[in-house]
């Protein structure tokens, strides 16, 4: 990758690696930090990596740091974070009602998500939020297709039976 190819890495992923370190974390700060060393590491390593690969190569690095940040640190949990600080993919408009009820619904499906095991609640992401294939998440995550297949159907299982214990339906 040439420096003009880290640049263009840099500008177009830089908000979707600090966003699913986010989400991982759940810790602004601590997903800021992540964010950067993972950009360090793609510089040092930018002659070995191609830039179409980039994507990956970011969304599997930052996802093992986090990991790592996560048996280093013990991160808080997600109910003493500020609703505010988890990022927002969906921003309703200027309607109050709407706005009341998406947040709600966002904190309800935040709420879900934590009770994944780490590496389930990564697959989740990659493939739903992240719209990745599933030979991507497999890749980004170190692990088989059928792996990743089988964990994001099983979490989807779990995430639609806690989401209708909490009165959210289809």
């Amino acid at each position: 990758m040439t420096d003009e190819g880290f640049e263009r890495a840099v500008r177009c992923h830089a908000d979707r690696i600090q966003c699913h370190a986010v989400w991982l974390l759940h810790d602004r700060e601590e997903a800021r930090d992540i964010t950067q060393e993972t950009f360090v590491r793609l510089w040092e390593r930018r002659h070995d990596v191609a830039e179409p690969a980039a994507r990956g190569w970011l969304l599997k690095t930052v996802h093992r740091m986090c990991l790592d940040r996560h048996r280093r640190l013990a991160v808080r949990a997600v109910s003493d974070q500020n609703p505010e600080d988890l990022p927002a993919f969906d921003r309703p408009g200027g309607n109050p009602e709407s706005a009341a009820a998406t947040a709600g619904l966002g904190a309800i499906l935040e709420r879900a998500l934590v009770t994944l095991a780490p590496r389930d609640r990564a697959a989740v992401l990659l493939r739903e939020v992240e719209g990745l294939s599933y030979g991507e998440v497999g890749q980004a995550l170190g692990l088989p297709v059928g792996t990743v297949k089988s964990s994001v159907h099983r979490s989807r299982e779990r995430l639609r039976e806690q989401l209708g214990r909490e009165g959210v339906k289809r």
